[in-house]
């Protein structure tokens, strides 16, 4: 008897089946009706009630698939972009101009969002085609503030006033937008932004938008993580780990930099340290370090804004002095430094003592190898006189 149920219901299916597929659309009402008029059992109208609802899910999921993979040609795009680009100013642009090809967008903004801060920053903003410039909101009631909080999309489809959402952004005289989606992007567990799109008109957006949000959104903070990670790693090799200070690579850039602007004069003063062998054969690595790091105080005492000191390797620092300035009183300034900042070890003290030669660009070189062994060769000539004092290259 369950046999021929099912034998009778095999032909309803088919007949389901063949309507959807030879007219690609969804079985209308119409259609529906027709169906079960000709399969009056109770049992299998029940049954084709089931197999329309989930022949309708089937078919949504179908066409929410092809309607991204139309838009998969700008989403690639979009990833070789982010791909490309280190730069977050034109990242959040291009994920702007992406989104505009895919969405209406009167007014359109990215809020990054760092876990456990108060605040958000809106980090790109444009209402009515016109770029506004960042600003910081606090955590309140919001509807970013919300998507942060919640980690769900809200989606706005129509006219919405609420009075607990008083932030408003961008051209408060052109009113407010009425289709909405604001999409927090989640990386690593962590909301790293909400990516918000709207629009003057109703029911303008569907669920296929907020995924496109979505992944655009990932896409575009995927990349700006990865070139935050990449300046840090950047400037951390420009840095001396045991002192602080800039070293080689960047003495070198900073000095060629200089050189190549029309610049009246750089000094070059390079140091060395009078007795770091014996302090490390006497006391240790430990404290020879520590000599290293109120050499490099030192040099931090006296750093502007001409005026920068470097580890270059081992015991040899460098100054670059990007002025008129005397070199004699800096000098002096740091004899006196190391002078008031004795190192102490039980009963001992110990004071930095420094020689240094100094040379001038462009009389003693005109390129940073030339500049240098100019200062080297004044170092060279300190040392030889005793050490703890200052020589300038003829």
């Amino acid at each position: 008897m369950e046999h021929r149920k099912n034998s009778e219901s095999l032909p309803i299916i088919y007949e389901l089946l063949n309507k959807i597929i030879t007219d690609h659309t969804q079985v209308s009402d119409e259609i529906n009706k027709d169906l079960k008029t000709d399969h009056k059992n109770n049992q299998e109208s029940a049954l084709l009630d089931k197999i329309f609802q989930k022949i309708d899910d089937i078919y949504e999921n179908v066409e929410r698939i092809s309607w991204l993979n139309n838009h998969y040609r700008i989403l690639h795009k979009f990833a070789q972009i982010c791909s490309k680009s280190l730069n977050e100013e034109v990242l959040l642009k291009k994920a702007y101009e992406m989104v505009s090809q895919v969405m209406p967008t009167d007014s359109f903004y990215i809020a990054t969002y760092n876990e456990g801060d108060s605040h958000f920053n809106i980090a790109f903003m444009v209402d009515n085609g016109e770029v506004y410039p960042p600003v910081t909101v606090n955590l309140g009631k919001n509807h970013t503030t919300k998507a942060i909080k919640t980690r769900k999309i809200i989606h706005h489809r129509k006219s919405i006033r609420e009075k607990d959402y008083a932030v408003i952004l961008g051209n408060q005289d052109s009113g407010y937008t009425n289709s909405c989606l604001f999409v927090p992007v989640i990386i690593d567990n962590q909301v790293k932004s909400v990516i918000s799109a709207q629009c003057y008109d109703e029911f303008a957006y569907r669920k296929e938008h907020e995924e496109l949000l979505q992944i655009i959104g990932t896409q575009v903070f995927s990349s700006i993580e990865s070139a935050r990670l990449y300046e840090k790693i950047y400037k951390m090799s420009l840095y001396d780990e045991l002192t602080g200070l800039k070293n080689y690579r960047a003495f070198h850039e900073d000095l060629l930099s200089l050189m190549n602007k029309e610049q009246t004069s750089v000094h070059l003063v390079m140091i060395d340290s009078d007795r770091l062998k014996k302090v490390n054969d006497h006391y240790g690595h430990d404290i020879g370090d520590l000599y290293l790091k109120v050499l490099a105080d030192g040099l931090k005492s006296i750093s502007d804004e001409t005026i920068q000191g470097y580890r270059y390797a081992g015991d040899e620092f460098m100054i670059i002095v990007n002025s008129q300035r005397e070199i004699e009183p800096l000098y002096k300034r740091l004899t006196e430094y190391y002078t008031q900042h004795p190192i102490h070890v039980q009963s001992d003290q110990i004071v930095v003592s420094i020689s240094a030669g100094v040379s001038v660009f462009p009389q003693n070189g005109v390129n940073v190898d030339a500049l240098k062994k100019a200062s080297d060769t004044a170092l060279y000539i300190a040392k030889n006189l005793g050490g703890n004092q200052l020589v300038f290259a003829e």
